[in-house]
């Protein structure tokens, strides 16, 4: 095996970042919601990028749009802090250029930060800002054996990059769910099994043990994790550490902390992605 490994990265052109409306609402299950936005800009975003991630930028209190840094060679100019916008990341989980549409979905848990209460009072015409999508290279390796695990910040993306999977490719996933009616139907292949598991952050152990109870192949396999901070950790830390696999097999990203906002956990988080346990 070579010491290639999955680097998180833009594999896209740097652009700056473009103003999308709302153009369509609806809810896939009662705790997730897709929103389409529409805008000019779309026509030249990256294609096949569903399942890479994004930031949006959403408006200030009293403002209709949010105030977008500019791009410079050096890197992004922000506005001052009284007008910064409120920055966020999610998943592209569907992009059509020539409608020039790009879809989002937010996962609706209680007690949520600005983005869940942007999703929830959004009405169509409403303004936010995306950057241009980010993610490895590729966002998911051709393998036949496929392993995933994730919560509903990372259900998007995981439905994503399932459709995108050759149909003779096999595979297990698991995912946690508020409830069993946020069960989704998702477009993959037949030889990938999705296991749904109901509850809150709590049950992380019980998702843990799951995924080790699975036999897995010995070559030819991908790993994807995503999602609160000590189930991307301890998945991790058993594929790598008691499993043997090496790093360009394993894509592992926490999406969240359990108790923490995106503001608190940002360096803590860059410690985890950095880290070769």
């Amino acid at each position: 095996m070579t010491n290639k490994t999955i680097e998180e990265k833009n594999i896209y052109r740097p652009a700056p970042p473009r103003l999308v409306q709302v153009k369509n609402i609806f809810d896939v299950t009662p705790n997730m919601r897709s929103m389409t936005f529409t805008g000019e800009c779309l026509d030249s975003y990256p294609t096949e990028c569903e399942g890479g991630h994004l930031k949006i930028f959403l408006p200030l209190p009293g403002q209709t749009k949010p105030v977008l840094p500019t791009l410079s060679p050096e890197g992004p100019i922000w506005p001052p802090s009284e007008l910064r916008p409120i920055t966020r990341t999610y998943s592209v989980r569907a992009i059509r250029t020539e409608q020039k549409e790009i879809d989002i979905e937010f996962a609706l848990h209680h007690n949520g930060g600005p983005a869940v209460e942007f999703a929830y009072r959004a009405q169509i015409g409403d303004w936010m800002g995306i950057t241009n999508p980010g993610g490895p290279d590729p966002l998911l390796p051709k393998v036949s054996h496929y392993y995933m695990a994730g919560d509903p910040s990372s259900l998007p993306a995981i439905a994503a990059l399932l459709a995108t999977v050759k149909p003779d490719a096999t595979g297990q996933v698991i995912i946690r769910i508020e409830s069993e009616q946020d069960i989704q139907e998702l477009k993959k292949p037949a030889g990938i099994t999705v296991h749904w598991i109901t509850g809150d952050v709590e049950i992380t152990d019980t998702i843990v043990s799951e995924f080790k109870s699975w036999s897995l192949p010995t070559e030819n396999v991908t790993f994807w994790l995503a999602g609160e901070d000590k189930l991307v950790k301890e998945l991790r830390h058993y594929i790598r550490r008691e499993k043997g696999y090496e790093r360009h097999q394993l894509y592992a990203i926490p999406y969240w902390r359990h108790g923490f906002d995106e503001e608190g956990y940002h360096a803590l988080r860059h410690e985890v992605v950095d880290s070769d346990d």
